[in-house]
This record gives structure tokens, sequence and C-alpha cells, in this order.
């Protein structure tokens, strides 16, 4: 089981990541560890909350997906944040999230993983860890944003379901040994702490610097869904501004603030 008190002692050395832990709180079992943080959220609790629970009941993804949470094998954590950055800024903290998760999990295992933008890490080309943002303001205070985060830590290839098996795997799996989830959240805290002081400072340069450099999706023919239409083409650049241009077959260029992202893979003669 993780232990919120050695999790907590090892956030308070670090002034950076003390901010952003200042309460660590552990369930057995919710249904989302976000609809607690967001409920937190709407009762005016300040940020620098972390909800952690061993296992969801409800745990969500992007775009209404679930979120597999067997119990006692992985993390599902959600934050709860009130920073003071425009509103038109916040997406910006899935991307430095995910930075983050690849510093935390390259640190702490020696893998590789890269990021499929805008929400994805991927190891050896399948999902590892996703990234669920949602905010809500009462016009009362600064308002919340909430980040959830899971991933999939010491499951056996068994343990997925077999509609998962072909684009999910674990830590464990790809290192072929048990992962210590304590060590792995405190360094993923402190690598959020580091990401989100960037954005506090301005220096959104460096993250967007970062997010091209672990990159799975750049140079990719992918495709995208967006709310109102499906197109094809190359994942070229990641902006300032956290989007995603594509190039199209026509030479045209798209800018993508919200879309949803797949790999294709391209049959060459």
């Amino acid at each position: 089981m993780l232990d919120p008190e050695k999790i907590k002692e090892r956030c308070n050395r670090r002034p950076q990541t003390r901010e952003i832990a200042r309460e660590v709180l552990l369930f057995d079992s919710v249904d989302s560890t976000n609809r607690i943080a967001l409920e937190m959220a709407s009762m005016g609790v300040p940020g620098g909350m972390v909800i952690l629970a061993e296992a969801q009941e409800k745990g969500r993804g992007r775009l209404g997906r679930a979120w597999f949470s067997p119990k006692g094998v992985n993390l599902y954590l959600s934050l709860l944040l009130r920073p003071y950055q425009e509103s038109r800024e916040l997406p910006l903290f899935s991307l430095a999230t995910s930075v983050a998760l690849v510093k935390a999990i390259e640190a702490e295992t020696g893998l590789a993983p890269r990021i499929k933008w805008p929400n994805d890490v991927l190891v050896n080309d399948k999902k590892v860890a996703g990234i669920l943002l949602e905010s809500e303001s009462d016009g009362a205070q600064t308002p919340s944003l909430v980040i959830g985060i899971g991933v999939n830590v010491n499951m056996e290839a068994d343990d997925f379901p077999p509609e998962l098996r072909p684009i999910a795997t674990s830590l464990k799996i790809a290192l072929e040994k048990p992962i210590d989830r304590d060590d792995l959240l405190i360094a993923l805290l402190d690598a959020l702490a580091d990401q989100f002081l960037l954005l506090e400072e301005g220096k959104k340069g460096l993250l967007i610097e970062s997010v091209n450099r672990y990159s799975q999706t750049l140079g990719k023919k992918v495709r995208v869904d967006t709310p109102r239409q499906a197109f094809e083409g190359w994942a070229e650049e990641i902006e300032e501004d956290g989007a995603l241009r594509i190039r199209l077959g026509d030479g045209s260029r798209r800018k993508i603030m919200v879309g949803d992202i797949t790999h294709l893979r391209e049959i060459k003669n």
C-alpha cells in the first residue's frame, strides 16, 4: 500500500514540491480521484491537495473513456491547483504533466518513455500513463485546476482486459521487475513541481522544448479527430501555446488545439 506519511515527508524536503503537495490524502477505493478533487474545489479548498487512491471504480480518461483501475498495483492521483495563469494557458499544464511523467519514469526505471500529444505517455509504443485536466470557476476565487493522472506501474500482461493488451503496458512489463510506487510518486511530484514552476515564471518555451524533444507524435502521419471533423496529415511541431501543427497532403497547415490523435502506419512499397 502507498505510504502517505512517507510521501508527505519527502515532499516537504523541497519547497517547490511542498507547494503542490501541502496535503496528501490516500483512499482505499473511490469512484474517481478527479471527482473528489473537483468536489473539494467547489467547497473552496485551496490548491496544493494530492488525492490518491489504491483503486478507482469509475476512473476516467479523455472524451469520457474509462480508465482501468485495479487495486494496489498502479498510481491513481489528482492534484488540486489554483494557478494564476490565464484560462487560455491552462492546457499547457497537460503538457507540463506529460514532461514530468517522462522525467520521473526515466529517472526511476531507466526506460525511455515518450509523449503522444496531447496527454498520453508511451513506453515501447504502448500507453503507460494518461492525463485528464478539468477546471471550474465560481467567480469567487482563483479558478481551480484538477489534474488527474493514471500510471500503469506493476500490472502483469494478463491483468489487462483483452481489448487493452495490444495498446497498453505497464512499467513492470517493460522493465521485467516491480517498481516501488512510493518512490515513483515522489519523483513524479518533484518533476511536476519543476515543470509548473516554468509556467509560473513564464518560461513556457523551455517546457515546449522538452515536449518536442520527448514527442512520439512529431514526424508521424496521424489521424486527427476533432469535435467538428476528422483529417489526416503529418505532425510537424508543437507550438508555444501547446497546439499541434499538422501538414496536410496538399501542403497546407493546420493548428490543432483540441483533438484526438491516432498514429498511422505508413504503407511502404
